[in-house]
């Protein structure tokens, strides 16, 4: 399953270039995150990730109740800035970046074939982030126009590398 060497992977990616996140199947949607977390809950190793709620991504996790993400090995920076721009609303962003969806092996979606280091996740249980309770400072930072989060905790279900 996860190992040492994967969790540096992932925070080292997380906080140098940001992941890409798939969701869904037809197309898959394409997201990137420079947030998340990896760690172990409910007895299960699990990725966090925040999705923000006007977001499609959020819209079939919601749906689905699985997501990929997808750590490069390579510099990928450039596609994902791109894929945080461009709206899955309004093209495929595979095709718009030039990246490559592969069949995830356990869930019903895809993961970005040019990346090294593949997470399958299910959905365990989610939280939303509200204003009542959260940090004055975080919120005047991040959230003044309200556009919150969602908190996803999604088990980690396969763990692969290409």
């Amino acid at each position: 399953m996860i190992t040492q060497k994967h969790i540096t992977i992932l925070e080292k990616a997380l906080h140098e270039q940001g992941l890409f996140v798939t969701c869904g199947k037809n197309p898959p949607n394409l997201m990137s995150t420079h947030w998340g977390s990896i760690g172990y809950f409910f007895n299960r190793w699990v990725f966090i990730l925040p999705v923000r709620q006007n977001k499609l991504s959020h819209e079939i996790i919601d749906q689905t109740g699985e997501f990929t993400v997808s750590v490069p090995y390579t510099d990928l920076r450039n596609a994902i800035m791109k894929a945080d721009i461009i709206s899955g609303r309004k093209v495929d962003k595979f095709i718009e970046l030039h990246l490559h969806p592969v069949k995830a092996k356990q869930v019903n979606s895809f993961v970005v074939g040019d990346c090294g280091l593949h997470l399958e996740c299910k959905v365990i249980y989610t939280s939303e982030i509200t204003r009542a309770v959260l940090n004055d400072a975080i919120f005047d930072e991040l959230y003044s126009k309200k556009d919150y989060h969602t908190m996803y905790f999604a088990e980690i279900i396969m763990v692969w590398e290409k």
